[in-house]
């Protein structure tokens, strides 16, 4: 969908609190648009929005929308049955879900797209920093809010667009890439994808509309990903870490005494990159699968080895991703964006490394009623591996609970399965769970929010 910017003066966003709606916001603001938008709260995104400009609506309502509007943008989340999208389509104003804008917005740029179940986030973070390093000056939207960039977008003067590409109800096949990114392959997003064979086919489609020229980078190790990148046409690049037939793969992974995550890339394919050692800031081996698919962009677009080596030292990670929260009376606080079992038990693997034998306290709040239906098995499998776990109700997002199913299930399941130290605690709400640790938890011990949804805020309170 090619857009004329030139044309398009007001523009109203349905869901604008959204981290990539409110990315595509802050890129209309600073192209001077009037910026309209709605959510159903407000948080401190939509103030930022509001201090830039944008004029915000709480709630939804056919009166949001202003006169003269030139496009409408909506997110996946909201319902079919939108006061406002309802009435721009009865005004038969243009109207375009965000990826249908986002893609649109990259037709005429060298585009990488980050697609993946798990890492969208961070890989496009980390490209963005090593692009920017590079001199390359690229636009980069990304669905987190990075600290270099001041939020979650980067607009950059040049040919370069780095952006998350989301796999839900096919986002991602709006773009026709450059560089298309597949950090993993899995079970994910069931109610639209129903099994593995849908997830797979629509990843396929994704692969295929890499630009001949293009390039494929795919994880080596995700048996999902080999397999559809070995029918795949065009130019690839493979990492990994256990696979020894990747083109980059980190050859030894070390934890140093700080903390820190070391390895040695070896790579048969470019010579330069072999044998040079990397360090990263942010804990956990899938950091070292981000930074391996962001290192594979890196030389493709021949960006300095130095480069790339001094901005993955650096880097400090993401917003809600083992985010460092702060300290208080002696009690760290971190928060964490997993909401899928696979993220989960990386996440407090990651913790395990970090903190040792420190107490450990994870709150986790589900994220969907039909993911926690489809994975409750897998949920208490990952979620095991904390030994101090408070759960929080079920965050509901864009669902109704069709399956009758709580928090309390998901609970009741791990106490009768496993033999745990201490059993797992459920909470009806945040306020409890606020008071319950300002109760329980003591000098020197470790406490992780942990979700999609909301749950971030005990700590910001």
């Amino acid at each position: 969908m090619p857009l004329d910017l030139e044309k398009i003066k007001k523009i109203h966003l349905i869901g604008i609190g959204g981290i990539i709606m409110s990315a595509l916001a802050r890129y209309f603001l600073s192209l001077g648009k009037a910026v309209s938008g709605s959510d159903r709260d407000r948080s401190e995104i939509t103030e930022k929005l509001e201090q830039l400009g944008a004029t915000v609506h709480k709630g939804h309502a056919a009166s949001n929308l202003g006169n003269n509007i030139d496009l409408v943008v909506y997110t996946e989340a909201i319902s079919k049955d939108n006061q406002e999208l309802i009435r721009a389509r009865d005004l038969q104003l243009p109207t375009y879900s965000v990826y249908q804008v986002l893609g649109g917005l990259s037709q005429g740029k060298y585009t990488v797209a980050v697609a993946g179940m798990h890492g969208k986030s961070t890989t496009t973070s980390m490209v963005g920093l090593i692009l920017e390093a590079a001199g390359l000056n690229p636009t980069v939207f990304v669905g987190t809010q990075l600290k270099e960039f001041d939020g979650n977008l980067r607009l950059g003067k040049s040919q370069y667009l780095v952006s998350e590409a989301c796999e839900y109800r096919d986002n991602f096949l709006n773009y026709q890439p450059n560089i298309g990114v597949v950090t993993n392959i899995e079970a994910e997003h069931l109610d639209y994808f129903k099994n593995i064979a849908g997830v797979k086919k629509s990843f396929k489609r994704f692969i295929s509309q890499i630009k001949n020229d293009g390039w494929l980078v795919f994880n080596g190790d995700d048996k999902h990903a080999l397999q559809l990148a070995k029918t795949a046409r065009g130019n690839k690049i493979s990492f990994g870490v256990d696979n020894q037939l990747v083109d980059f793969r980190a050859a030894s992974i070390e934890i140093g005494d700080n903390g820190d995550t070391n390895f040695t890339l070896a790579s048969k394919k470019l010579k330069e990159y072999d044998g040079i050692r990397f360090s990263l800031k942010v804990p956990g081996n899938f950091n070292v699968y981000n930074a391996l698919s962001a290192i594979s962009v890196a030389a493709i677009l021949a960006v300095k080895v130095q480069v790339v080596q001094d901005v993955l030292s650096k880097f400090n990670g993401v917003w809600r991703r083992f985010e460092f929260k702060g300290e208080r009376e002696g009690i760290q606080y971190f928060d964490d964006y997993a909401h899928h079992p696979t993220e989960i038990r990386a996440t407090l693997k990651a913790a395990k490394q970090k903190f040792g034998n420190r107490t450990f306290w994870l709150v986790y709040q589900p994220h969907l009623y039909s993911r926690t239906n489809d994975f409750l098995n897998e949920f208490a499998a990952s979620l095991n591996l904390a030994p101090d776990l408070i759960l929080a109700p079920i965050y509901a997002a864009r669902e109704e609970n069709k399956w009758g199913i709580t928090s309390k299930d998901l609970a009741d399941l791990m106490n009768k399965k496993f033999k745990r130290p201490k059993p797992v605690i459920y909470l009806p709400s945040l306020v409890k769970i606020r008071n319950y640790l300002k109760k329980h938890v003591q000098l020197g011990e470790v406490v992780m929010t942990m979700g999609a949804g909301d749950v971030y805020k005990i700590i910001n309170k």
